[in-house]
């Protein structure tokens, strides 16, 4: 059975290695056909994939199959590599992370220039942010940017841990005493009454704060999807839950997809998901969070009892 037919379709993410990274991989090409095989839903390019030298090749299989969501983060040479490409019918993400840096101020003079360039190349750009503990306090600025300049879409994604070259390490990632910091910076933000893009954030604690009495819908979460509708594609092509639960369930084009998900790798991730983490007993919200992000609560915060890195604790 095709990954199409199922109850709940499968979104994608897939790591790009670039040509700086001197890493071998397998054919990307190669994997994508993988992909389009089993019928996948939607897929997200994620990384630097314009500076792989299969880019092309990868867009046009990729692009007649399924809605695709291509990463950019903002360089020169990505710029150079889209404008050669043109590739129709694609959304295109600015990855924009990497331009704070220890919570110094992001250089929107250069982002607003990167913005106008791409709408210059036909892109209508959606902005992404990985919330990490020294940038949290940027997120406003990139918001008000955002209403200033007609960026109708901001992402605040989860992060990749893992064996990845776009990995975060765990001393990176937010902690609820770091959301309880920023709540305060977010309290003024919105009493100066800026206007907002549509948001998607990814975490459920962050996005309590930001969004207030529910003001935004989050009808379609339903706890964490690792290894039911999200999967995730590392540069070696091992096939992941998500970016944030690096766990091999099997590797393309070796494997296809559709075996690799009907695998018992894959199904103990789904039973894993199921049971109720240790350290979630006795709380009441537990069907609102549904335990939060599984992925990085089992592989970062097992002393806690497997709970949410940006949970404080039961309520």
């Amino acid at each position: 059975m095709g990954l199409d037919l199922l109850d709940t379709p499968v979104r994608l993410t897939w790591d790009f290695p670039d040509d700086a990274t001197g890493q071998q991989g397998p054919s990307m090409p190669a994997v994508a056909d993988a992909v389009m095989d089993a019928g996948v839903f939607f897929v997200s390019l994620q990384g630097r994939p314009l500076l792989h030298p299969a880019i092309k090749e990868v867009l046009e299989i990729l692009g007649g199959g399924c809605q695709l969501l291509l990463t950019c983060c903002g360089s020169q040479d990505e710029l150079t590599r889209l404008a050669q490409l043109s590739p129709s019918g694609v959304q295109l993400l600015l990855n924009v992370t990497s331009f704070a840096r220890d919570e110094e101020k992001i250089d929107l003079n250069h982002l607003l220039k990167v913005v106008l360039e791409l709408r210059t190349l036909g892109y209508e750009p959606h902005i992404a942010f990985t919330p990490l503990r020294e940038n949290l306090n940027n997120i406003p600025e990139l918001l008000s940017f955002c209403a200033e300049h007609k960026v109708h879409r901001f992402k605040l994604p989860n992060a990749h841990i893992g064996d990845s070259f776009h990995a975060y390490s765990a001393e990176q990632l937010p902690r609820w005493q770091d959301l309880e910091a920023f709540r305060e910076t977010w309290k003024n933000f919105v009493e100066s009454g800026c206007s907002l893009p549509e948001m998607e954030i990814h975490d459920l604690f962050l996005w309590e704060i930001m969004t207030p009495g529910q003001k935004q819908n989050r009808a379609e979460y339903g706890g964490c999807q690792a290894g039911n509708s999200l999967s995730h594609v590392d540069c070696h092509g091992v096939v992941h839950p998500c970016a944030a639960w690096p766990q091999p369930l099997g590797r393309l084009p070796e494997q296809s997809l559709e075996e690799i998900w009907n695998s018992s790798e894959r199904f103990a991730v789904c039973e894993s998901i199921a049971q109720r983490p240790e350290g979630c007993h006795e709380c009441s919200d537990l069907d609102i969070c549904f335990g939060g992000c599984r992925g990085l609560a089992r592989n970062l915060n097992r002393s806690a009892g497997e709970r949410d890195l940006m949970c404080s604790g039961p309520r």
